[in-house]
């Protein structure tokens, strides 16, 4: 049927039509379109347009992230990741789509994961930039079956892209990400933190939230981790490197660790129950980046504030 009960045209017959009208060259299409080729090919040479007639592709379908059945909507839905490039908002939040893009993903990492979606250029290279994608893409080496939506490599794709961001590409979105979480960026060296951080996140998005204490005092403590470590002889050692730490010029990653390593040797404490506890004295969490680096970022002043709060600690 080409014409339905109201005069509307199938569409079947709309889309022959439409890509004859603007020139199609390529169809580039899932293969549960594969059946209505042969419809779409009675078309083209019904209508005298054969020597025109496009070049149809039909690609694998992207699977699931278990492997069974085609990946829809409702799956990035139901396990909370972007299926769809672009963000579509809509005033009826059924209709509204999240995509890479408002997770927080970089453009150029998209398009190589997308990619690497069922294809693979026979190399052991993965990170590709696009004018590279255009040169060494070739049709015959896409897969014959489906290929697995994975959202884990999706992230290692992006982490890729985020440790070759300069700050001063980042620093924009940076500042945006702060103002949205209601914190003042400018207390601290923001190209500091960035440095720091941008190899232990996977999405740009992610600097601020995980290095929120760089950004404010009102720390959140995980007392759970620190009470698995804490002893009453950790508090005089924190107090020790705190008065030890106050003298010293210039203050940095280096200066700070030789001072208190050498006070922690003497204690008696262990390096993997002290070193802990004074990273969570700094950030409120036993895990993170190293413990001076951090402190150099803080400044002296912060770092010893919360390691005599730490200190006092019951």
């Amino acid at each position: 049927m080409l014409l339905k009960a109201d005069g509307y045209p199938t569409y079947h017959l709309a889309n022959v039509v439409d890509d004859h009208l603007m020139k199609i060259t390529d169809v580039i299409r899932g293969e549960e379109w594969l059946p209505s080729t042969a419809h779409h090919v009675l078309l083209y040479r019904a209508f005298g347009w054969e020597e025109t007639m496009p070049t149809f592709s039909h690609l694998p379908l992207i699977l699931k992230p278990d492997g069974h059945g085609k990946l829809s909507k409702r799956d990035g839905q139901k396990f909370g990741f972007p299926v769809f490039p672009l963000a579509w908002p809509s005033a009826n939040p059924e209709e509204s789509i999240e995509g890479f893009d408002s997770f927080g993903f970089e453009p150029e990492a998209v398009i190589n994961f997308l990619a690497f979606l069922g294809w693979n250029p026979g190399t052991e290279q993965e990170i590709f930039s696009l004018e590279e994608l255009i040169t060494v893409f070739d049709p015959e080496r896409i897969h014959k079956g489906g290929a697995r939506f994975d959202y884990d490599k999706a992230l290692w794709f992006n982490q890729q892209y985020v440790q070759q961001l300069s700050f001063a590409a980042a620093e924009p979105r940076l500042k945006k990400y702060g103002a949205d979480a209601g914190y003042d960026l400018t207390v601290t060296n923001l190209e500091s933190v960035f440095n720091l951080l941008k190899a232990r996140v996977h999405r740009l998005i992610e600097v601020v939230p995980q290095g929120y204490y760089f950004f404010t005092d009102a720390l959140v403590i995980d007392e759970v981790e620190i009470s698995k470590k804490w002893t009453p002889e950790v508090g005089p050692v924190l107090d020790k490197i705190a008065e030890a730490l106050k003298p010293v010029e210039p203050f940095n990653h280096e200066s700070a660790a030789a001072v208190a390593k050498e006070i922690i040797q003497t204690s008696g404490i262990k390096m993997g129950v002290i070193m802990p506890l004074l990273r969570a004295a700094l950030t409120g969490t036993t895990q993170g980046p190293d413990v001076f680096a951090i402190a150099e970022v803080l400044g002296k002043e912060k770092t010893i504030s919360r390691m005599l709060q730490m200190a006092a600690r019951k």
